[in-house]
């Protein structure tokens, strides 16, 4: 509908009597009514002047020739035509004045009674009322625009805390952003200073232009940029305001030579957790009237949901980069040093055996060498360890589980454990151990597992000790356990235990502090969990499930 003159009313005087339209008029004027009368004097007149025109108020005669007033309010109720409607008739009808005032008519005048007083009366009661129920439901429009925005909001936030590219970010956030505020174009820009090297610029426009090429010919978008980032605060303006700034003098405002002309604007910075201005959002040229109050709202918090992902997206990047760097590092240095500690263990092999067979009174010379061995088998350990860790980090700690015995774990277990157990004078034994229960595990893996755990056992237990080795059925899965009468953990570094290279302050100097965070990556690695139970002074037990072949 083409909008009305908001100076004056525009009113339609329907009436199939020109003598009755000639005193309506007169009451008009008398009445002192500002406003154009448009008149008809049928039905199908009228339906096309209420269809065709912005009409503020309709004064009906009920009676027509070729219909009565019901029709019309039918037809303004299916045309949501929210125009005042006065019925006007002859008839004093109280029956009928219901019935009308329920078919959506505004109020009720029988001619006989018509004045001047009370006919303005009337058009200026029903005009008040009319537009309260306009601002009423542009009030509701803007509520729920409001609350759709602000759910899609939620939902572009998730979206983009869910990306870890900077470039994928600004591009969804463009797009996303241009669609939120209804608007025909966005520009996302970054600076590039400290995040990403080099400036980045990314744009979504609507159908109503065509797709920019490098952004550069869009005016007023690099004052828009200098603003923000002396500023540090968003920009609103209409086009008005704008042809009238000072930094957007000699602003076009038609498209010319391919370029997108900044119709009204809505900008804010891109903000970093230091304060640092890192690109910027803007928005122009709205689909319908000028960006309000509530839309700053939204791109504000927009800028500042984007700031923080950019940032995390750096940070990722980086740490991607730091466990790249430190994997090849680990590779190069495990391969390097396994090849001298190859030489080193063949050399004491064969010199071991050379005192052994041509001197065999040459006892300390041959503890010597056995303590070489010693060293590079735990060297080699610990290189594994490292290796280990790295691929756990990745997840890429590989295992390949088979139906296993859970108590021929138990007897390898402690037989590989039983002379580092000698040594310390404690006693390594198996507790009570479910015969039948077969497990899906990695055996390798496993009584690697076993390795890190009954050795720190022994570690924390001293001479005289017991550690035990267990295994029952726990619902559908097998539950081990390695538990010492040992001095126990404090319960401040429970939490701690799993962590990579954490080592308790007690801990002695042997180790990279990796054994609990590789046994935790083996059992996570089968499907299954780890836990630690301890008293200070009574002893440790971990405990971890393995699931069942059945």
């Amino acid at each position: 509908m083409p909008n009305r003159r908001e100076e004056r009313l525009q009113l339609l005087l329907v009436d199939d009597d020109e003598v009755d339209r000639i005193a309506v008029s007169r009451a008009l004027r008398l009445g002192h009514v500002d406003g154009d009368v448009m008149e008809a004097c049928d039905l199908e007149s009228a339906k096309h002047a209420l269809l065709s025109h912005a009409i503020d108020c309709v004064l009906l005669d009920f009676a027509l020739p070729d219909g009565d007033g019901f029709e019309l309010l039918r037809v303004a109720r299916q045309a949501e035509i929210d125009s005042a409607i006065i019925m006007l008739t002859g008839y004093g009808d109280e029956a009928l004045a219901v019935d009308l005032i329920k078919s959506g008519a505004s109020d009720y005048l029988p001619k006989s009674l018509l004045s001047p007083e009370r006919l303005s009366q009337s058009i200026r009661g029903v005009l008040r009322v009319r537009n309260a129920e306009r601002r009423e439901r542009g009030a509701r429009a803007a509520l729920e625009r409001q609350a759709a925005q602000l759910h899609e909001l939620a939902q572009v936030s998730v979206r983009i805390h869910e990306t870890f590219a900077v470039e994928q970010i600004l591009e969804l956030v463009t797009r996303e952003v241009r669609d939120l505020l209804g608007a025909h174009i966005a520009v996302g820009k970054l600076r590039g200073e400290g995040l990403t090297g080099e400036p980045i610029t990314r744009a979504s426009v609507s159908n109503k232009y065509e797709p920019p090429g490098d952004l550069q010919p869009v005016p007023g978008r690099v004052a828009v940029e200098a603003l923000l980032l002396r500023s540090k605060r968003p920009l609103r303006l209409t086009h008005e305001q704008m042809t009238r700034h000072p930094e957007f003098s000699g602003l076009r405002t038609s498209p010319a030579g391919g370029s997108i002309p900044l119709r009204g604007l809505l900008a804010a910075p891109l903000i970093g957790r230091e304060g640092r201005v890192l690109g910027s959002l803007l928005v122009s040229d709205r689909f319908t009237g000028d960006f309000v109050s509530s839309d700053e709202a939204m791109l504000v918090h927009l800028a500042q949901t984007t700031a923080v992902a950019l940032e995390n997206a750096r940070l990722y990047r980086a740490a991607q980069e730091a466990t790249r760097r430190r994997d090849d590092i680990l590779a190069i240095v495990s391969h390097d040093l396994r090849n001298p500690l190859n030489t080193i263990s063949m050399s004491a092999e064969l010199l071991r055996i050379n005192l052994t067979e041509e001197a065999p009174s040459a006892g300390r010379d041959i503890l010597l060498v056995q303590r070489i061995e010693r060293d590079i088998v735990w060297m080699n350990r610990l290189i594994e360890d490292l290796l280990d860790a790295s691929r756990i980090d990745n997840g890429k700690l590989s295992v390949s589980p088979c139906p296993v015995r859970g108590a021929s774990l138990l007897k390898n277990a402690v037989e590989s454990a039983s002379t580092l157990a000698e040594a310390k004078g404690c006693r390594l034994e198996i507790g009570p151990a479910d015969e039948t229960l077969e497990v899906l595990a990695d055996r390798e893996r496993i009584l690697q597992l076993f390795s890190n755990l009954v050795g720190n056992s022994l570690k924390f237990t001293p001479r005289g000790g017991v550690v035990t080795l267990s295994l029952v059925r726990h619902g559908k899965r097998a539950c081990f356990s390695v538990a010492d009468n040992g001095s126990g953990i404090d319960p401040n570094h429970l939490d701690h235990l799993f962590k990579q290279y954490w080592k308790g302050a007690e801990s002695s100097r042997d180790g990279a502090g990796l054994g609990l965070f590789i046994a935790h990556g083996i059992v996570a690695a089968h499907g299954g969990e780890i836990r630690v139970e301890s008293q200070l002074g009574r002893g440790t037990t971990v405990r971890f499930w393995l699931p069942l072949t059945s």
